[in-house]
């Protein structure tokens, strides 16, 4: 009984908040259950949410900072031979964002991630060039990240979208965020928000607002597979975030990236949380 288990824990941790290690530990015991769950009845943890109701979905190598342009490239090019078309940068050098843009491959699109490095002002200025370059987002752009009217504010002066939410936790703040800042793809991640139970209500959140849900993850491990799940399982699903680390480092789950098909992850066909 996972979901009655959610509201259960839930309910009993409110006085310490809806947020932060309360629903990041809820997510570890609830993502656990969906996956013993699949396995337990051979059968996808997305099946048990409906199915899945898209074929393939796109998904963009997320870099680490890594504040070299030959770097930069030199990972997007170990990306694109693994079958991506799309890298989401982690750097704050206009220079660098610029080179990178001039360097990439012509058919790797590119988004931009700078956790909050810049002030609105800064932020709308950035937002010009990186409209030039043809960047497809401008991630979590000002300090503070959570700061939803100054976001809006500068949504409201940028010509290239914006995207955030991977610091949101509860139902109430993803409809702050979504009322209050325009932002147009938005990134919620599965293990702060309390695990699938949480996302399904946030995906709904989604298509009511009409904006593009693309799952945030920096992990390859279980948050990685569920949040590929939880993307099949939504319509409003346009990217998935899969980490792509220099060559040499791996994380300690020994999970994979997935393969690709054109630039695609296929809806999974494993139990549980696996994804063939």
């Amino acid at each position: 009984a996972i979901t009655r288990m959610w509201h259960e824990l839930s309910e009993h941790f409110s006085r310490y908040g809806d947020g932060g290690v309360i629903t990041m530990a809820i997510a570890g015991l609830e993502l656990a259950l969906w996956d013993l769950k699949g396995k337990t009845l051979e059968v996808p943890v997305v099946e048990l949410l409906g199915g899945p109701v898209h074929e393939a979905l796109p998904a963009y190598a997320s870099l680490p900072p890594l504040r070299e342009t030959e770097r930069v490239l030199a990972e997007i090019s170990r990306a694109a031979a693994h079958g991506f078309r799309a890298a989401k940068l982690h750097e704050h050098s206009l220079r660098v964002i610029t080179e990178v843009a001039n360097g990439a491959p012509t058919d790797m699109s590119l988004m931009l991630d700078v956790n909050g490095h810049y002030d609105p002002v800064e932020a709308v200025g950035v937002a010009q060039a990186l409209a030039a370059l043809g960047y497809i987002w401008f991630e979590e752009p000002i300090h503070p990240m959570r700061d939803h009217r100054a976001i809006g504010r500068v949504a409201a002066a940028s010509p290239v979208p914006l995207a955030g939410g991977e610091n949101e936790y509860s139902l109430r703040d993803f409809e702050a965020l979504l009322r209050h800042t325009g932002i147009t793809f938005l990134q919620p991640e599965i293990t702060k928000i309390g695990g699938l139970s949480a996302a399904t209500r946030v995906s709904a959140l989604a298509e009511l607002h009409n904006v593009a849900l693309c799952p945030h993850n920096f992990r390859l491990g279980p948050s990685l597979l569920a949040s590929i799940h939880w993307g099949f399982s939504s319509p409003a699903t346009r990217w998935l975030e899969v980490p792509w680390l220099p060559e040499g480092i791996e994380f300690s789950s020994g999970v994979k990236v997935p393969p690709l098909e054109d630039g695609k992850v296929m809806a999974p066909t494993g139990m549980g949380f696996e994804l063939t």
